[in-house]
């Protein structure tokens, strides 16, 4: 199963005026002081393979302003997203409009319905058919955790974007039954401070780079932040270097033909793009993960290979990139 990003829109406006407060057990508003200002949380995401429905049910959201103050937002009944309707931009509200105050936050938690054989919390079914729970193995309590710091002031309008990265976050283990592992792979951005990468890729061009065949090719993308990044696979192990920040296949309208890709919700800065034929690593959860470190046997293939492309991204703006 292939199995590609996800991003979940969060949007925290605050205004100077009066309005109501989202502290509390509930998205029942009541009244607080002057200086709030609102939230509303959005999802949208891109496909995945073999699966029909990819459905996560959020409870509400947590968001700590510092040991003893935190922000509960709780719904009055969970709300299910399949993340396979809300693409291509498409977004779904899971808050709209909910007050909110400014100041400093730890982090953000998305509560989340995943428990063991739950039919009717987060699940995930496949085309032909079959549907499997989705539970997080440290408890469903623990929800969805992104560790970064944000800041809402008062006046001004903060936007918050989550990369939710299902190739890597559906697991199905050994001896679990019928039921899936949810191990979030998430990353939060500023999207004020993000802007985006198109690209068209010659895929026989590529594969005369990496010293394959347009036939054999199986293309991808992968975005390292930085110049001149080593290029890994996304495999969740920091030691054998950095995993991209988003990657993607690439699929051309013909064999060796034209390749498109969009990558949204890139922070400012410079960036190492990387393309490669050996997609294939990342999509087969049984073959072996890529070490960029390892050296491989003389004569021999690394188990992938690069070529690279940098490129800047600025706030507010597309970048466009053409390769080879």
């Amino acid at each position: 199963m292939t199995r590609h990003s996800r991003f979940l829109l969060i949007t925290v406006s605050a205004f100077a005026i009066a309005v109501t407060s989202a502290c509390g057990s509930d998205d029942s508003p009541t009244t607080i002081a002057p200086t709030s200002g609102f939230l509303t949380v959005g999802l949208t995401d891109a496909p995945v393979d073999d699966a029909a429905e990819v459905i996560i049910v959020v409870t509400g959201i947590e968001l700590p302003r510092g040991p003893n103050d935190t922000i509960n937002i709780d719904f009055d009944a969970p709300r299910s997203v399949n993340l396979l309707e809300f693409r291509d931009g498409k977004s779904f509200n899971l808050l709209d409009g909910n007050p909110l105050l400014p100041g400093e936050y730890q982090w953000l938690r998305l509560k989340i319905r995943a428990q063991e054989n739950l039919q009717d919390g987060s699940r995930i079914r496949l085309r032909d058919g079959r549907q499997f729970p989705l539970f997080i193995p440290s408890g469903a309590e623990s929800g969805l955790k992104l560790n970064r710091p944000f800041t809402v002031a008062q006046g001004s309008t903060t936007r918050l974007m989550i990369d939710f990265d299902l190739r890597k976050s559906l697991v199905i283990p050994p001896g679990q039954g019928g039921n899936w592992i949810l191990r979030p792979t998430l990353r939060l951005v500023d999207q004020l401070q993000t802007g985006s990468l198109t690209g068209a890729v010659d895929v026989s061009g590529l594969a005369t780079l990496v010293e394959t065949t347009p036939s054999t090719c199986k293309a991808g993308v992968y975005i390292f932040k930085g110049e001149n990044t080593l290029p890994d696979d996304m495999d969740g192990d920091p030691t054998d270097g950095v995993d991209p920040i988003i990657y993607a296949p690439l699929t051309p309208t013909t064999t060796g033909g034209i390749a498109n890709f969009r990558m949204s919700y890139l922070e400012a800065g410079r960036y190492t793009a990387a393309f490669t034929c050996d997609f294939g690593v990342d999509i087969d959860p049984t073959r072996s993960e890529f070490n960029p470190l390892a050296v491989p046997p003389t004569g021999t293939p690394p188990v992938m290979r690069f070529t690279r492309r940098l490129f800047n991204i600025s706030a507010g703006t597309q970048t466009s990139l053409t390769f080879p």
